[in-house]
């Protein structure tokens, strides 16, 4: 499973989320490094003085690290001496990760939502999407806590990994690595397919627009059709994965949407790869993320699974 795992941090409700989520998936391998990241903007182009910027610019590292302890120390023991601390003068949290796991080869980046709405959803603010956009590794972001938490974290305590499976290859290696989360984490998987409705051109007949119309198809054809290619990807998992398929037609985020009020964590795949190989927030990731009731996992296409291990005892 993950090895290095950067977990984003401020001074937000969301980065207590994080870090318990990071911390679930480090213990999933007994050398797995966290890094607790601040990025600060320096001062430098607001002052003329040189030995004032110096001044601030010092006193803003003391106090990104002051934070880092702080939240270091909430950590298991385990990892009150081995966590990295990194208070970096950037202006940008999302560069400053981007960086760091693209030097690093990190396994992973964990990010805290940033508040709810008045419907309970997740909300990520812009600092959080562009860390998703731009990653050039899975990003796992936590549902933030709420008032039902005592709710959640009793469903999550038994509930399976679930990952959307659409057939691309980018679904193929986002059920790679839920596969390999299962095996470590000793849950069931749930593949969820969902066959969008099909809808009639949208046309009048002459070339102008139409009200779109769903086209007559039996429900049960579809979910059939659905559960025989869920069916067949199963069958190449590796031996021991305790898989279930999950077919379902109609609305792709509204079902994992749904879904995930039951899972322990679920894991998509995102649009494809961008020019530069990066994270590509696509229809069904980007509002899954917003609206999630359990930890989400971003995967990019080609991300290679390492073979998972058992928990640290």
């Amino acid at each position: 499973m993950f090895q290095q795992i950067l977990v984003g941090c401020d001074r937000g409700p969301g980065t207590a989320d994080a870090l318990r989520l990071a911390v679930e998936l480090a213990d999933l391998r007994a050398d797995a490094q966290l890094t607790l990241v601040h990025a600060y903007a320096p001062n430098a182009a607001r002052f003329g003085r040189r030995g004032r910027q110096e001044e601030l610019d010092d006193a803003l590292h003391g106090e990104g690290m002051a934070l880092l302890e702080r939240l270091r120390d909430t950590l298991p023991q385990r990892y009150h001496e081995t966590a990295e601390l990194l208070s970096l003068p950037v202006s940008s949290p999302a560069f400053a990760l981007h960086d760091l796991a693209t030097g690093r080869g990190a396994d992973l980046i964990v990010v805290g939502s940033s508040q709810h709405s008045g419907l309970g959803r997740l909300l990520l603010g812009s600092e959080g999407t562009a860390i998703i956009h731009g990653a050039p590794c899975p990003v796992a972001v936590p549902p933030r806590a709420d008032g039902q938490a005592h709710e959640a974290d009793a469903t999550r305590a038994i509930g399976p990994v679930g990952v959307g499976y659409d057939g691309s290859g980018v679904a193929d290696e986002a059920v790679d690595l839920a596969a390999g989360l299962a095996l470590a984490l000793d849950r069931p998987l749930d593949v969820v397919g969902v066959a969008e409705t099909p809808v009639a051109p949208p046309t009048d007949g002459f070339g102008g627009p139409a009200p779109i119309q769903p086209l007559p198809v039996d429900p049960e054809t579809l979910d059939a059709q659905v559960a025989g290619i869920l069916e067949e990807r199963i069958a190449r998992l590796p031996e021991g994965v305790r898989a279930r398929a999950i077919a379902a037609h109609g609305d792709a985020v509204e079902t994992l949407v749904d879904r995930s009020a039951e899972l322990h964590l679920l894991v998509v795949g995102s649009r494809d790869y961008g020019p530069l190989r990066h994270v590509l927030l696509g229809s069904v990731s980007r509002p899954v993320l917003d609206r999630a009731s359990c930890p989400v996992v971003v995967v990019p296409r080609t991300v290679e699974v390492a073979e998972p291990e058992a928990p640290a005892a």
